[in-house]
């Protein structure tokens, strides 16, 4: 069919109405030339120390590209994400089959070991991903995950020391070995400098191109003879590729070696597509789907175990050349379909790529990729030597030894420095008696007298932090001093994030502390599923059964009321009764104690009578209001509502207190509710009848006034103490 001009723009008109499929068509290209060269290579350094020809490992690769970035973009986890062959999964499948020849296990078998290893590898990662596991993958500290992609990136480069033929460099001259080494040097710094001067060119394609055009004529002029392992040789066709036989299969598999390994493969795949998956999540302003992207990249490893193919995961080079070239939603699966393509109608021109070429693109993406280059800054500065240290041994084992364990022996020192820091932390936020912080009950002026003398027998400690092993001994040492005497100890537990046994012991063995020295431990603001029950007592029960019966621990909601029942207990200690049902006449309330009888007489013949019974509203916020209320008998709370439901109490008043002196003073809307806690009985002045007071009794109108300026002045001494106490 002849392309016409209505054909084109026919095409024209189909990518306008549909962008993404031409901003995909062109980020498929350009990952592709980056992600190409890339899964060649590591195809070929996973194969090459077993013989195994060039093209067949290039191939594999290859397939491995191919399935990952079909089934990933099918999975739509990341938007923009491109996988193939990777340097830390070389690494790991490099490791595992040297060990699986060391058992002697060898051709064929091992193809069907390294089959099996994925396969069961891309399963686990499928489970990872099904449970939500992606989240605990991301809680690896930068440190270890430094370290391991720095010790995989010495190991991808010595890993190419078979194809430079470093063990005959006393031959360099004579058989020309400076080729393979000279051309990789090109390559290497052809990728850094070549976009400087072709900025739509990727550096690893120009370093592909200039690198194997270097080779070639230097074998040209040198009349060097041409190694066959010099080059990849031809790729076999797709029609040659044999599907995993699962015949007589488990008698071949070494499965000491194959599970733990495949477990560490998942683990390690999955943090690889991860981390890619966030770095295109900066990019795109997106967020990605960990579920999904796993599950896509587990698919995607199990089929290439079946057609020959080696790990990979997510690659962040490919990825973000795909994203900055506009490739979004199926850039992926067009990059699976390009890839075949290529092997199809490029595969001949494969016979003329240098493997020395390939090793310069390792060495590019080993460098400038996986090596950490800031280990010197972090052990200039003191905060992160220890993160330094980690990363060092870790990339020392991983070289020395061995890839996973050198994770673990990270992950364990990172949870040693996560320790450490905590039990640094101060577990007290603030330590306070009721001096400096009262309860919200009004007070006379003798309980106030009282409390303030023994302010040190009531202490309340503000926790915060993680109470566990590492900090409760230091909790419990900060706290002995009040322990050891007849003291009520509140403990505010509002800031604190986890509490695990060992502190529970601890809090049991305080509480028994404090009943022996005949005083008591009094828990509030206590969080359900931190560790303890809303009733700290529940909790002891379950975790000593003994304790049960000894004596109660008592639970508070809020640390307002935890402070008013042990002010309470403590005014009764002292031999003051502080019952709400208590009736106190008008002349002993701390608004009137102290007046003249006669003024006293005057004010009552004004005021009326008012009883209320609980869960009754005196007033409610904005109610119009000029009364002032004295309580002779009950309780009233004064509560802020910022909610249907919710409320926050701003003050309590008991018998002999009074409250509404601001609407008294100078009329207008309520800011607050009044709710009656206990049946009250109140005595009610209201502004009119203190106007006819006023007119007829100058003198005692102006006695009220001042006992209610300086009562004012009291109240606004302690909310500025308050003030200054939050503030802190």
């Amino acid at each position: 069919m002849k392309l016409t001009f209505e054909n084109k723009s026919f095409l024209k008109k189909w990518f306008k109405k549909y962008p993404f499929a031409k901003n995909d068509l062109w980020g498929s290209i350009s990952a592709t030339a980056v992600m190409l060269p890339q899964a060649t290579a590591f195809g070929i350094a996973i194969w090459a120390p077993y013989s195994i020809d060039p093209a067949t490992g290039a191939l594999a690769g290859l397939i491995t590209a191919i399935s990952l970035c079909f089934f990933s973009g099918l999975s739509f986890g990341t938007t923009g994400m491109i996988s193939s062959p990777t340097g830390p999964t070389m690494v790991l499948i490099s490791g595992a089959l040297f060990s699986l020849s060391s058992y002697g296990i060898t051709g064929s078998a091992l193809f069907t070991n390294l089959s099996m290893l994925l396969f069961v590898s891309g399963i686990l990662q499928i489970l990872i991903g099904i449970s939500n596991g992606g989240k605990l993958i991301k809680f690896i500290p930068y440190p270890v995950i430094s370290g391991f992609m720095s010790g995989s990136a010495i190991l991808m480069i010595t890993s190419q020391a078979h194809t430079l033929h470093v063990d005959d460099y006393e031959q360099a001259l004579n058989l020309g070995l400076w080729i393979p080494w000279s051309t990789a040097l090109v390559v290497f710094f052809s990728i850094i400098y070549m976009p400087r001067f072709i900025t739509r060119l990727p550096g690893i394609l120009s370093g592909l191109i200039i690198g194997s055009i270097y080779f070639h004529f230097m074998v040209a002029i040198t009349n060097t003879t041409l190694p066959a392992d010099w080059l990849v040789g031809q790729l076999p066709q797709l029609s040659s590729i044999q599907i995993f036989n699962t015949s007589n299969i488990l008698s071949q598999i070494n499965w000491d070696i194959i599970l733990p390994v495949s477990f560490a493969l998942a683990i390690l795949s999955s943090l690889d597509s991860l981390l890619t998956s966030v770095v295109a999540d900066v990019a795109t302003g997106q967020r990605h789907k960990a579920r999904r992207e796993l599950a896509g990249q587990g698919i995607g490893q199990m089929v290439a175990a079946l057609f020959g193919g080696v790990a990979g995961a997510g690659t962040t080079g490919a990825t973000m050349v795909s994203i900055n070239s506009g490739g979004r939603h199926w850039v992926s699966t067009i990059s699976a379909f390009t890839i075949i393509l290529i092997i199809i109608v490029l595969g001949p021109i494969a016979s003329l790529l240098p493997l020395s070429v390939l090793a310069g693109i390792i060495f590019y993406v080993a460098i400038f990729s996986m090596l950490e280059r800031d280990i010197l800054s972090w052990f200039r500065r003191r905060t992160s030597r220890l993160d330094a240290f980690t990363t060092v041994l870790v990339i020392g084992v991983t070289v020395a030894y061995n890839l996973m364990i050198a994770v673990a022996l990270g992950i364990g020192l990172a949870i040693l420095q996560f320790v450490r820091a905590h039990i640094k932390t101060p577990v007290i936020h603030r330590r306070s008696n009721i001096e400096q912080h009262p309860s919200l009950r009004r007070r006379n002026e003798k309980e106030r007298e009282l409390l303030t003398k023994y302010a040190n027998r009531i202490i309340i400690y503000e926790l915060t932090g993680n109470l566990f092993f590492g900090t409760v001994d230091r909790l419990f040492e900060e706290m002995n001093i009040d322990l050891n005497r007849s003291a009520q100890i509140i403990l505010d537990m509002a800031r604190v994030q986890q509490v695990d046994l060992t502190a529970v012991k601890m809090l049991q063995q305080m509480a028994d502390q404090l009943h022996k020295s005949n005083g008591e431990l009094i828990f509030t603001n206590v969080r359900s599923g931190k560790g303890l029950s809303r009733k700290v007592e529940k909790t002891l029960r379950h975790i000593s059964p003994q304790h049960a019966g000894d004596y109660p621990v008592r639970t508070f909601i809020d640390a307002d009321e935890a402070i008013e029942y042990a002010e309470n207990k403590l005014l009764e200690q002292l031999g003051t009764d502080t019952a709400s049902d208590q009736y106190v006449n008008i002349e002993d309330s701390s608004l009137f104690h102290g007046l003249p009888a006669e003024t006293i007489s005057t004010i009552k013949r004004i005021m009326k009578p008012q009883s209320l019974n609980s869960g009754d509203y005196l007033f409610k916020t904005h109610d119009y209001g000029q009364e002032l209320f004295v309580i002779l008998k009950g309780e009233i709370d004064i509560q802020l509502p910022y909610s249907k439901n919710h409320y926050k109490r701003l003050s309590k008043f008991g018998p002999g207190s009074f409250f509404g002196e601001i609407a008294f003073l100078k009329p207008g809307s309520r800011t607050a509710d009044a709710k009656i806690i206990k049946s009250a009985d109140l005595m009610v002045l209201s502004r009119d009848d203190f106007e006819q007071l006023r007119a007829q009794f100058p003198d005692t109108a102006i006695k009220l006034l001042i006992r209610l300026g300086r009562e004012l002045s009291d109240r606004l001494r302690w909310a500025d103490t308050e003030l200054r106490r939050l503030s802190n």
